[in-house]
């Protein structure tokens, strides 16, 4: 059996850009666009997080800004 990587990646990021969106939006009506991509570079880095192991704290290093 073989993981269909690029489907798993495409689920990673585009649950990371809904929930990035989700947060940008948690708290403030109108983010600015800096915040958004923030929010959803941070959402779609801890999707693949917890998708794969790097064998690192791979969220810890995004949370801290790689």
């Amino acid at each position: 059996m073989k993981p269909r990587i690029r489907t798993i990646l495409e689920d990673c990021i585009s649950n990371g850009i809904d929930y990035g969106l989700s947060r940008a939006h948690k708290h403030t009506d109108d983010p600015t666009e800096a915040q958004i991509a923030l929010f959803i570079d941070e959402a779609i880095w801890l999707e693949i997080d917890e998708k794969f192991d790097f064998g690192r704290d791979l969220a810890g290093e995004v949370m801290e800004g790689l």
